[in-house]
């Protein structure tokens, strides 16, 4: 073995918001030794090199036919978090790239964001806090508009990782749980005290209405003014999900209207959430700028496990099963050597 020969390197480009400055001084950190990243945070950050030079991709960004094609040398590419629908799976199979995600790293992260988002809005935290400030007592005003979540029905609509996740979180507060999964009831419901309900029963029987279904044709606008007028008269939406779920205007005229007591929402149609925005004005919605994930804890888990699935793929070893989203039938000829910056 030549001890002097030199080190393997492995370029990395990781794209997206979700790399800010706090983020790339957690990953720099961690990194396997061979890994070198470069980062954009933003879209007009990205360089063509990033593209043409590196040998993997970690992105939450959108990875079109176009990128894949400029990006020669890529052989891979991981998915920040599990929805995968802005990656163009069947480019990607053509260009016999790898497309793995990190199923369930941070299901729990998301959960615990959708079960406070029920608590904010159910009892107005933010009113209650902004009034305070303002030298305003109210509780004799929020009383009437505020509610309790234990012993609630609560409707889970989309029943992966972090649907489950919401349902264990939910089991301390005695709430009842409904769920709905295109594929149909699961195996595990009874330990984890839900039961399978269809969409309009769903609709009809919960308090809270919380999202956790992935983006798409199927979804997008699913929840509507036909879908609203089936729930409950003041229950609660949640959605930490995808924005596109929920037409907007739709939501607003529910609020405004009383049909629908109040909202908690981390994602938006179109992000950063447009300054002229009806949402902005309603004391009966909660908003967060997609931010379920970004907490000081979760940057290590999300990129450790893509680290771990990354080299797995540079070793020849298989990804994970959960994580594997394309495997092509003929991959690219293995990642070249590359050698470290003088």
């Amino acid at each position: 073995m030549n001890d002097n020969a030199p080190a393997k390197r492995f370029r990395v480009a990781c794209l997206g918001f979700v790399f800010d400055p706090f983020a790339q001084a957690v990953m720099d950190r961690i990194a396997p030794e061979s890994f070198e990243l470069s980062y954009a945070e933003r879209p007009e950050e990205m360089t063509e090199a990033m593209l043409t030079e590196s040998d993997m991709l970690l992105v939450v960004a959108p990875v079109s036919d176009e990128m894949m094609a400029k990006a020669r040398h890529v052989r891979f590419i991981q998915k920040w978090g599990t929805g995968y629908e802005k990656i163009d799976v069947a480019a990607a199979a053509r260009h016999g790239i790898t497309v793995a995600i990190t199923a369930g790293a941070n299901a729990n992260t998301i959960a615990e964001h959708a079960v406070t988002l029920m608590l904010a809005a159910m009892r107005r935290i933010v009113v209650a806090d902004r009034a305070l400030r303002e030298g305003r007592w109210i509780p004799s005003e929020l009383r009437p508009v505020s509610q309790r979540l234990y012993g609630k029905t609560v409707g889970i609509i989309g029943f992966g990782n972090i649907g489950k996740a919401v349902a264990r979180l939910l089991s301390g507060f005695g709430c009842k749980v409904l769920y709905y999964k295109r594929g149909g009831p699961v195996a595990d419901e009874a330990a984890l005290g839900a039961r399978y309900a269809g969409l309009d029963e769903l609709y009809a029987g919960s308090d809270v209405v919380t999202l956790h279904c992935p983006g798409g044709a199927a979804t997008r606008g699913m929840i509507d003014k036909a879908a609203i007028a089936k729930m409950k008269p003041g229950a609660v939406l949640i959605n930490v999900s995808r924005g596109e779920l929920v037409v907007e205007d739709d939501l607003v005229e529910a609020l405004r209207s009383g049909r629908l007591s109040a909202a908690g929402l981390d994602v938006f149609a179109e992000e950063p959430l447009r300054p002229g925005s009806a949402l902005r004005s309603l004391d009966n919605a909660v908003l967060t700028p997609h931010s379920a994930g970004s907490l000081v804890d979760d940057i290590a888990i999300m990129a450790g496990h893509s680290f771990e699935n990354m080299l797995a793929f540079q070793r020849g070893e298989r990804i994970r099963a959960a994580d594997l989203i394309v495997d092509p039938d003929a991959p690219r000829q293995p990642l070249p050597e590359r050698t470290a910056k003088p």
